[in-house]
Order: structure tokens, then C-alpha cells, then sequence
């Protein structure tokens, strides 16, 4: 099984820049780079969109919520719905309208170019923390799969190629590889999900549901919390998904360039 899981990150590492490659022809003007001309498929940008809200750290975080504690870490789910219907209503027409190619370029027309180069620098150091922290999370597994073939790989080393494979394909490509690579990820991520339930459901011991029932790990409401102290009180998480909602895919440029 190790063999097969490097030659799946070998195979996708190598993937991602041919991909890039192969898209690079098609980018004739700054629309088709940075929003792909306007004419990807709806689904892919679907796909997408939630690859990228799925980082490695949901991946590597969220069993391990759900282990510790129960399933009201869903809940968050319904606020996520919330705000993107807000979005999809609200701001995605006033961009579309602007024919813009950011969210910041809005608020450059709306109060002035000192905002929109205010909130332009903002997102760029913001995301360079954010995702320098899922790149050392995404190092952590792939330092432990190289060890277990006898590859001592340094973090650093392990995040400078992944960061440099991403570079290619994105400089090369633009948006619309960036969307067919996440389409990729996502698959591979989801299929790898199933192949784990497969997995694991042959190892669960009898009686394994009812134990879950009775320790209270199948909850998915939670009205009984107070808002104030549980994150994971009903009013709680559903406002707090929204909002969070609201401000990714309405205004973190990294949602809103495949949105628009």
C-alpha cells in the first residue's frame, strides 16, 4: 500500500505542470488568465471551489474533531449554505455587472484606489500565512510516506518542491489549469476517502454503530449549548458558517476569481 500511495503523488506531481503545459496555448489575453475567458464548465468550477476550501488541514483536522467529539461540526455546513446563497444574490451580480476580475477592483471603483490597494496587499500576506501553514501540514504525511522508503526529506525541501510544481502549472496555465488541477485533487482526495471506509468497515468490531448511538457521537444538532461558550451550539455555528461563508467566497479573491 506504500508503493501505491507514492506512485499517486509521484503520478499527480507530475501531472500538475503537464497539465499546466498543455493549457498554457490557450491564454490570449489577461481574461483568459485570470478568469479563464469566462467559458469553463460550471461543474468544474464547482469542483473547484471545493477543493480549494478543502485544504490538508481539513483533511488531517476534521477525523480528528469528529473522533474527539460528534458530528455538530456539520452544522457549520448549514451557516456555509447560508452565505453562499447570500453571495450568489448579493455580491456576485454587482461583480459580473463591473465585468471585474476581483473582488478588490470593486471596492477600488466604490471608495477609491487606496482601499482596493489596501485590501489587495491585506489578502496577499494573509494567504501567504494561511497557506504557508497547509503546506507544512501537507509535508508532515509526505515526510512520513518518504520515510517509510528510507527518504529522510527535510520540511523545508519536501514544501520548496511542492511550491515549486504549483508555481509551474499556475504561471503556465492560469485559472483554467489551476480549476482542472483542483478537479483532479478533489477526485483523488474523494475516491481516497472511499477507499478508506472500504477499508476500515472490514476492521470495526460487532456492535460498533449501536457504541456510537450511546455515546452520543452520531449528534449532529446542538441546541442545548450556550452560544457563548460552545462553538458548536446550533445558533452558534450556523451564524458563524455564514458569515465565514460570506467572506471566502464573497471576498477572498483565491474563491472569487473561479467564481466570476
Amino acid at each position: 500500500m506504500h508503493t501505491l500511495d507514492l506512485a499517486v503523488i509521484v503520478g499527480y506531481l507530475l501531472l500538475m505542470p503537464v497539465l499546466g503545459v498543455l493549457l498554457a496555448g490557450r491564454q490570449r489575453s489577461s481574461s483568459d488568465y485570470f478568469v479563464g475567458g469566462r467559458n469553463l464548465p460550471w461543474w468544474a468550477v464547482c469542483f473547484s471551489v471545493v477543493a480549494t476550501e478543502t485544504s490538508a488541514l481539513t483533511v488531517i483536522s476534521v477525523p480528528t474533531v469528529a473522533y474527539l467529539g460528534s458530528f455538530t461540526y456539520l452544522q457549520l455546513a448549514i451557516g456555509y449554505l447560508i452565505g453562499r446563497i447570500v453571495v450568489a444574490f448579493v455580491l456576485l451580480p454587482r461583480y459580473f455587472r463591473g465585468n471585474l476580475v476581483s473582488a478588490y477592483a470593486f471596492l477600488g471603483k466604490r471608495f477609491g484606489g487606496g482601499l482596493q490597494g489596501a485590501t489587495s496587499v491585506t489578502f496577499l500576506v494573509t494567504r501567504l500565512l494561511a497557506d504557508g501553514v497547509r503546506l507544512f501540514a501537507t509535508a508532515i504525511p509526505v515526510k512520513i510516506l518518504l520515510a517509510t522508503f528510507g527518504v529522510e526529506a527535510e520540511f523545508w525541501q519536501i514544501i520548496l518542491g511542492l511550491s515549486l510544481f504549483t508555481v509551474v502549472y499556475t504561471y503556465l496555465g492560469g485559472i483554467r489549469a489551476v480549476i482542472w488541477v483542483d478537479l483532479v485533487q478533489m477526485a483523488l482526495y474523494t475516491a481516497g476517502g472511499f477507499v478508506a471506509v472500504a477499508l476500515l468497515a472490514g476492521r470495526l468490531p460487532d456492535g460498533w454503530f449501536s457504541g456510537l448511538v450511546e455515546a452520543g457521537k452520531l449528534q449532529f444538532l446542538d441546541f442545548g449549548s450556550h452560544v457563548l461558550t460552545n462553538q458548536y451550539a446550533f445558533v452558534t455555528a450556523v451564524l458563524g458558517g455564514a458569515v465565514f461563508a460570506m467572506a471566502s467566497h464573497g471576498a477572498d479573491q483565491l474563491m472569487v476569481q473561479r467564481l466570476v
